[in-house]
């Protein structure tokens, strides 16, 4: 497309939803306030928006995935320096609770959660990627900048250990587990 700005103002309008249910997985509290930054970004930088659309919306995620990086990396610091003030100013140590734990989660939700966290990060942004932002795998690879064949190694195992895991929750039968059959007598 010649004129950027138009482009740039088609690729969010075709992937603004996506964008924010992305964030909103990934930091219940500040969507808004993220999204608006990754937009913001994406704004600022539509010069270099690539042309093909399916490009274009890996391009937007990984400017999404940047901003939630940076987002972690400063609500870390906060953390580390609310703590230290607070041991600073009265001695105690005291562990704050995460805001985004503390809504209740169905049952089913907070086991695929647990078995999720049971991933090394970089294979659980992997299935995440996949599975709930809708990319191949192939395409989440290049947004993670892994190798294609790399990607699909992490993917299997990742999927394997997944479903052993949710079969240990008790949310999921184990995949080679025999199927129950009624004794039949003869």
């Amino acid at each position: 497309m010649s004129n950027p700005e138009d482009w740039a103002t088609t690729v969010v309008e075709s992937n603004g939803a996506d964008l924010l249910r992305y964030i909103s997985r990934r930091s219940a509290t500040e969507r808004a306030e993220l999204l608006n930054e990754t937009l913001s970004i994406i704004w600022e930088r539509r010069s270099a928006v690539p042309a093909n659309p399916v490009e274009a919306r890996m391009w937007s995620f990984g400017v999404a995935r940047n901003v939630l990086r940076q987002h972690r990396r400063r609500l870390t610091q906060q953390k580390r320096l609310l703590e230290a003030i607070r041991l600073e100013i009265d001695g105690t140590d005291t562990a704050s609770a995460d805001p985004e734990h503390s809504v209740e989660l169905s049952e089913r939700v907070r086991r695929v959660h647990q078995a999720l966290r049971a991933l090394r990060p970089a294979d659980r942004e992997l299935v995440v990627l996949v599975h709930w932002d809708g990319f191949t795998v192939s395409d989440a690879a290049t947004l993670l900048k892994l190798n294609p064949s790399t990607a699909r190694t992490r993917y299997s195992r990742a999927k394997q250990l997944l479903a052993s895991q949710l079969a240990e929750y008790g949310a999921l039968k184990p995949p080679n587990a025999p199927k129950a059959r009624a004794d039949v007598e003869t």
